[in-house]
């Protein structure tokens, strides 16, 4: 149930350590998220207000496995449509952190390409925002009766909302499943791109 105006999922996450083109992973998840209509905060079309963080180091093999660490964080949302659009607003952070990254070449269908060979982990947490305009916490009487309002009325609104995006969370971590071949409980359409490199035909 909702605690100070927001109903928030637990996170889920995927681990992998395998040998993959990151770079494709990075743009499905972009396109996934764009084609769900899930924007940054400054609602731009382009997506180039939904990554917050990109960090990046380098360590010498002497003192560590080598390759390059980074971060990257992204921040999405999306605005409900219909009934009650003005009351929730759905909001998703992933976490990516990548670890002992190396680029190595491998040869696939007959061909010389770069991947990646290196461990990532994927954090993703969901959460619903009510009153996400403040309306009701600005007014002097409607801000007394939104926690009935909410516990009472919106009770199975919110439930219904709550399981949509589950579903919404579930769906874009089996997409990134898929793609690095691991076992997904929930079923995806085969992908328009291929799951390890992107370049079969």
């Amino acid at each position: 149930m909702a605690e100070g105006g927001v109903v928030a999922l637990p996170e889920i996450k995927v681990k992998y350590k395998d040998v993959f083109s990151l770079r494709n992973l990075y743009i499905m998840l972009h396109e996934m998220l764009l084609e769900e209509g899930w924007h940054g905060p400054d609602n731009e079309k382009d997506h180039e207000d939904i990554e917050v963080l990109y960090s990046e180091n380098v360590y010498q093999k002497g003192i560590h496995h080598g390759g390059k660490e980074l971060w990257f964080w992204w921040r999405a949302q999306k605005f409900w449509e219909g009934k009650y659009s003005g009351y929730f607003k759905n909001k998703l952070d992933i976490d990516a952190h990548v670890v002992y990254l190396q680029n190595v070449e491998v040869v696939h269908q007959g061909k010389k390409m770069t991947a990646q060979n290196c461990e990532i982990e994927m954090f993703f947490r969901g959460r619903i925002e009510l009153d996400w305009q403040h309306h009701w916490d600005k007014h002097w009487f409607l801000r007394h009766i939104k926690p009935f309002y909410e516990k009472r009325i919106m009770h199975h609104e919110i439930n219904r909302r709550e399981k949509e995006l589950w579903r919404d969370v579930y769906r874009i971590q089996s997409k990134v499943k898929q793609y690095l071949g691991l076992r997904t409980w929930m079923t995806t359409p085969e992908p328009f791109f291929a799951r390890q490199f992107g370049y079969e035909e």
